[in-house]
Formats: C-alpha cells, structure tokens, sequence
C-alpha cells in the first residue's frame, strides 16, 4: 500500500532525526529520505519500534483531568 506524504511532514520528521542525533552538520539528505522512508512504509512496526513507541509514551508528562466545571 503506498500512500501520499506531504513535504511538511516529511521535514518535521527529519527535524525530529536530526534533533535525536546531534544535529549534525552536512546529512540533511541522508535525514530527509530516512524520514521519507519511515513515513511512507507500509511494514508492520516491528517490536523494538513498539518498544521505542511504548517508552516515548510511558516517559509522557501525564494529561490533566479535564475540568468538569464543579470546581473540585
């Protein structure tokens, strides 16, 4: 299944490679298509991208309960 990615998408993508790796002078390429690539991939994530997901999500500040107007 191959899908349409917008260019926006794919650079905050590759801003987010870049960041994770150091910022780096001189690979915007190498981020930009390993950005495309993981955006358009039609793969099952495999464990360790579950992982890695799982992980990102458990180190997540916590959400603050909504407000149900009592003031409590």
């Amino acid at each position: 299944m191959t899908f349409t990615v917008s260019d926006g998408d794919i650079r905050s993508r590759a801003y987010e490679l870049w960041l994770d790796a150091g910022s780096p002078d001189g690979r915007a390429d190498e981020f930009w298509e390993k950005a495309r690539l993981q955006l358009t991939s039609s793969e099952e994530p495999t464990a360790e991208d579950v992982v890695s997901d799982s992980d990102d999500f458990a180190a997540a500040p916590a959400a603050k309960p909504a407000s149900d107007g009592t003031g409590r």
